[in-house]
């Protein structure tokens, strides 16, 4: 890695920080987050590395990677680091940076996942399972990739045909106006 004034990129670790309300300087790299972290095996960069390359303007290539896509968020790294570094927030903040960017990343089903997730959500008030499949087989482009599994689920009861809308739907959609404006503000990820 060569690191020079037009390869660091500072702004990108200010928004970072911003995001999460943390510093990345704050970390010394003891190794605390990775070793504690369930996912660090799927991970091409554990938690300290995506901290270090965040400390030496690497943002692209941590959002190039799948290591913020593997992160659970069960805040095991923020637990037990020393100097009090909210890794967990600054996964959320570089996962929202990326799907913001649409940038490129290997794991792109997985961005494509959750915003089908969010939509149905948005759409039914409650998950639609067999729309979210049917959905993630179009977009992803493997149309016929669970079409044995489906008959399966719906002749054993664990999926619907049909699906009812949630009663509360204008509260939901109330709540998704509310953190959108949040964003605006930049009050929220």
């Amino acid at each position: 890695m060569h690191l020079s004034n037009e390869t660091m990129n500072v702004g990108f670790v200010k928004k970072v920080e911003a995001l999460s309300g943390t510093s990345v300087r704050r970390c010394f790299q003891c190794g605390k987050c990775s070793a504690g972290c369930p996912m660090t095996a799927f991970m091409e960069h554990p938690p300290n590395r995506v901290v270090r390359l965040l400390q030496l303007g690497q943002g692209a290539r941590v959002l190039a990677g799948r290591s913020i896509w593997y992160c659970a968020s069960c805040e095991t790294c923020t637990t037990r680091c020393p100097n009090k570094v909210n890794l967990a927030a600054i996964m959320d903040a570089l996962r929202k940076l990326s799907w913001d960017a649409d940038g490129p990343s290997k794991e792109s089903y997985v961005q494509l996942a959750n915003r089908l997730f969010i939509e149905n959500i948005r759409t039914y008030g409650r998950q639609y399972e067999l729309r979210l499949g049917a959905a993630f087989n179009m977009k992803s482009g493997q149309f016929l990739k669970d079409l044995m599994l489906g008959p399966k689920l719906l002749s054993r009861g664990k999926m619907k045909l049909f699906h009812q809308k949630n009663k509360n739907l204008p509260e939901i959609e109330a709540i998704f106006n509310r953190i959108e404006e949040m964003r605006k503000k930049g009050e929220a990820l």
